[in-house]
Order: C-alpha cells, then structure tokens, then sequence
C-alpha cells in the first residue's frame, strides 16, 4: 500500500488529548493505530500540538490514529519517533514494506522498581483520579494507605459509570497470622463499597500477583519466595492489544475473577 502523504500545516485541530481515549477513536470504522494513540496520551500530547512539531496538518495526524494502514513519509515517520522516544516499527511496524514486527514485552513496559516504596508517590492517586474506563483492584497494594481518600474516590468513579472491581484474599483462606489481619483490614474498607455499586469478591485461596488494572495501565507485583511483599519487584505496563505480558497477567486475572466469591457488606456487619 502506498503511503499517504503529509497535508501541508496550517489548518486547526480541535481534538484534545482526552480526546485520543478510546470511546472517541472507536467510531471510526478502519483499525486505530492504538500504539500511536497511547503514545500520545501518555505524554498528554494532543494532535495538534505534535502535528506543530512535525510541521503537519493535524488533521493529518489524526489520520494517522484513525487509520493504522496510514503512516507518513518515512522522513516524517523518524521524526515523529524521535520526538516521542520510541522506535518507529513500534508506531508503524509496515513503513518499511512488508516487513511486519511483533509487539514484545519491551513495548509493553513502561517502568520497573525495586519495591512499592520507589514507586513515585503519585503514580497510585493519579492513575485512579484519571480514570475513565475501568479500575480493577486484585490483591493487596496497600493503596488506602496510599490514598487516604480511596473508598470515596472508587464510589464516585461507580457513580460515573465507571466500572470499579475489587478481589481480596477470604481471611478464612489465609495461611498465616500477617496475612488474615491484611485480609481483615481489606475487608473493612471494600466491603461497604459493594453499598455503592462496586463490585467486591473474595479469593479462596493465596494471590500471589498483585493487579491494578485502571483503563489501560497494568501495575503488577509478582511475589518472591523467602521476599518480603513490600520488596517485591513491581513493574507499570502498558495494556496493549495482544502484548505478551498484558496477555499473561490478564489471563490470570480472568482466571481469579471467575473463582472468586461475590461478597457483601451485610456479611461484614453481621460478623461485626
């Protein structure tokens, strides 16, 4: 397929970076170039901002996100790399012909620490302030001690129609001490939320993945025999459609949601 050339710069995007999300890009008919698309929301770039720095129309670029069989000249394809710092087959894996790349595991990962405890502060009240779509929640990150206002915010994240999920460790099923007092504690700040439409289950056994899934950032702890939880490495993915890692850590997720107990808050109160 030929690729399409650029449109001289000058005319005026309206489309913002909120407006990259993907209930906007679903409406068009032809497959998105979603990597594109996450590229420039993660940097809060908006189409027209960057089509300033390409030197393009904007409508151009949002040709670009519509339509992944589009791509520009290969001069303009380096630079529109370059300016987001990712290689160009990862935004356009067909602007060398028909040579085609996979996506790997490098594409997916964003950032690795050693650790909650290096994990940037506001990286937790951010990703659930700003989302959209979904907040999924699987095993204990800790995070009401992270955001003291989190019961609050995943009720009114329900109350917008976003879909908020929770799966906590049954304190019956926990093989030690440490473990059902985490458990106990879990319980006494998700259970009331199911009051708010949240949806709250418990796992009858061990997880030993932690999953915050919000929209389509994928934080995961895997725990480390003879580690500590809180020393657990902790790595930021970026959910991309069939990305291997994203595939993984997803496929378990699905695999707990299906085992895990729906629960209520009236069980708590009753045991209370």
């Amino acid at each position: 397929m030929r690729a399409s050339v650029d449109a001289p710069a000058g005319a005026c995007s309206h489309l913002s970076p909120a407006d990259l999300r993907p209930t906007t890009i679903r409406t068009v008919t032809s497959p998105c170039n979603e990597r594109l698309r996450e590229t420039l929301l993660s940097l809060n770039e908006s189409p027209a901002d960057f089509a300033g720095k390409l030197g393009v129309d904007p409508k151009t670029v949002e040709r670009w996100i519509g339509n992944a069989n589009r791509h520009p000249h290969p001069r303009t394809a380096y630079l529109a790399a370059r300016l987001l710092d990712v290689d160009v087959t990862y935004l356009w894996p067909s602007i060398h012909g028909n040579r085609t790349s996979k996506i790997s595991g490098s594409d997916e990962l964003t950032a690795c620490w050693p650790g909650r405890a290096a994990v940037p502060h506001d990286l937790w009240p951010r990703l659930l302030t700003e989302a959209q779509r979904r907040i999924t929640i699987m095993g204990d990150f800790g995070l009401p001690d992270l955001i003291p206002n989190l019961p609050r915010l995943l009720a009114d994240k329900t109350a917008r129609r976003i879909q908020v999920r929770i799966i906590i460790t049954d304190p019956h099923t926990a093989t030690n001490p440490i473990d059902t007092a985490r458990a106990l504690a879990a319980e006494a700040t998700y259970l009331p939320l199911t009051d708010h439409g949240v949806n709250v289950a418990r796992y009858p056994g061990n997880l030993a993945t932690t999953i915050l899934w919000v929209d389509d950032d994928l934080i995961v702890r895997t725990g480390i025999d003879g580690c500590p939880a809180a020393f657990a490495p902790i790595i930021h993915l970026r959910a991309l459609p069939n990305g291997p890692l994203s595939r993984l850590y997803l496929t378990s997720l699905d695999t707990i949601t299906e085992t895990a107990i729906p629960a209520a808050s009236t069980t708590l109160r009753a045991v209370a």
